[in-house]
């Protein structure tokens, strides 16, 4: 063989070998679909240790009773259970804590009925346990929410309900499979927000209510894995077996979704670096809008604040993958349908941004808060 030929056969070989050890990390940054064991869990504890009753005895539209039908039909099969001193413990905890939180941590454990509060876990993800915030009190109430729900799982038998309701769980992942956003959506987010994340997990969950959606996300062995944890997008069918229909089969809104709630993953650590004063500083800006936002569940100004950032972020991710229509569309929502007033200055500084690269998502984000700053001077 020429000497010539041969060194270039090497080269080449070399260039491809390079090339294709590359792809298992672009892998690792496509979607992962998966159900939730424990999340599911707790789906049905909210509906047998509270949404199964309120539904019975308040005047729930005809509406909301078809979009809550899965669950509601859950607490009516399992009501025997509705007294379990394991539901008592689980719901006991819940009374101050909130369904992301819960989700956060859950999703840390192994399955139930054999989870356990590891020592690697960050005391961070179950400090809310105590409402003194201590860490000892914390852990100790953890660990008895963690064996109630193990207790409760065996109780019920939720292996068998798993089983039996297959076919349902694998509709709701064939449906979001179908309507996973394109390989440029997480490049073009990572870029935007200038950072990465490990993992981008989709968890559809039959037992959470439908509409409700959460992004999550927790760091181990020196990864960033983050989750986005939601139920159906519109009313189910799931009474007859031939024409199964679970309800997450719309792309657009997978799409939107999935933007917004990874979109906390990467917007709150930077929120929560700011000096605590530009929050203090800029919290008169929450009274004309206090009772809309909390309507929409954002009842603190610190939340308020996430929430006009995220989707600040969702209008100039959506401009940058070209979506003219709906860009205009999720901005107008916003403003105008859900009273997030203070998006223009937002957008104004994140479009600046957007075009320079001297600029960091950090710094626009710096830049955003001191003009609501200036805009609260105003008032």
């Amino acid at each position: 063989m020429n000497a010539k030929f041969a060194l270039l056969l090497v080269i080449l070989w070399i260039s491809s070998t390079v090339g294709k050890s590359q792809v298992p990390s672009e892998k690792k940054r496509q979607f992962e679909i998966q159900v939730n064991k424990n999340v599911e869990l707790l789906g049905f504890v909210y509906f047998l240790g509270y949404e199964g009753a309120q539904a019975e005895t308040s005047d729930y539209s005809p509406r909301t009773k078809a979009r809550y039908a899965y669950g509601l039909d859950l607490y009516r099969q399992y009501k025997a259970f509705e007294n379990s001193k394991n539901l008592a413990v689980a719901i006991g905890f819940a009374q101050d804590i909130w369904l992301d939180y819960f989700i956060n941590l859950l999703v840390q454990l192994d399955d139930f009925p054999n989870a356990k509060l590891r020592d690697d876990i960050d005391p961070t993800y179950y400090l809310r346990f105590s409402s003194k915030k201590d860490t000892t009190e914390a852990k100790t109430n953890a660990v008895a929410f963690i064996e109630a729900m193990n207790g409760l799982w065996l109780e019920v038998d939720f292996d068998t309900y798993l089983t039996q309701n297959q076919p349902k769980y694998a509709n709701a992942i064939a449906q979001v499979k179908s309507g996973l956003p394109d390989s440029s959506f997480i490049p073009t987010m990572e870029k935007f927000y200038q950072a990465h994340l490990d993992a981008y997990k989709l968890i559809p969950s039959l037992t959470i209510p439908p509409g409700m959606g959460f992004g999550v996300k927790y760091g181990a062995q020196e990864k960033t894995f983050a989750f986005h944890v939601f139920g159906a997008f519109h009313i189910p069918n799931f009474k007859d077996s031939l024409r199964v229909d679970m309800g997450f089969n719309d792309q657009k809104h997978l799409l939107e979704l999935s933007t917004h709630e990874f979109g906390h993953s990467f917007v709150n650590p930077v929120v929560d670096e700011l000096p605590g004063k530009m929050c203090s500083e800029t919290e008169s800006l929450f009274e004309p809008i206090k009772k809309v936002m909390s309507n929409q569940g954002y009842t603190t100004w610190k939340a308020c604040v996430y929430e006009h950032f995220v989707r600040a972020g969702e209008i100039i991710i959506s401009q940058n993958r070209g979506n003219a229509a709906d860009t205009q569309r999720l901005r107008t929502h916003y403003e105008q349908d859900r009273m997030f007033i203070y998006l223009p200055l937002i957008l104004e500084e994140f479009s600046k941004y957007n075009r320079s690269a001297s600029i960091s998502y950090r710094q626009a984000v710096r830049a955003a808060m001191a003009g609501l700053i200036e805009e609260a001077r105003k008032k």
